[in-house]
């Protein structure tokens, strides 16, 4: 079953401490089902190149086989293209077949 989460910010809900803290948690939480695949797209792809719990817990999953994208043109628009720390760069063709092709999909904004 092929699984794809999609996190469009660098928090769950309101930014600011606990909104990190959130995100940083889920991404922490182990659990017996994996996604296949993780998406980052707008905010979300400074889990990625700045936040380092976010590496972390990417890292981790990367390691058990999850596949993690960060979006080119988000990475482009905030200057972070050559910061990217784990994962690599997708684009708009890779997003829209991994949703079209998952049984599920979770977003994170």
């Amino acid at each position: 079953m092929s699984k794809v989460i999609l996190i469009k910010n660098d928090s769950i809900g309101e930014r600011g401490e606990l909104g990190n803290k959130l995100i940083i948690n889920f991404l922490k939480a182990r659990t017996k089902i994996l996604p296949s695949k993780i998406f980052l797209l707008n905010r979300g792809v400074l889990l990625a190149t700045q936040n380092q719990d976010g590496i972390l817990a990417l890292e981790i999953l990367e390691s058990k086989g999850v596949e993690i994208f960060s979006c080119q043109t988000c990475l482009e628009f905030f200057d972070l293209l050559e910061e990217l720390k784990v994962g690599k760069v997708g684009n708009a063709k890779d997003t829209l077949e991994a949703l079209l092709n998952a049984e599920n999909t979770i977003t994170l904004s």
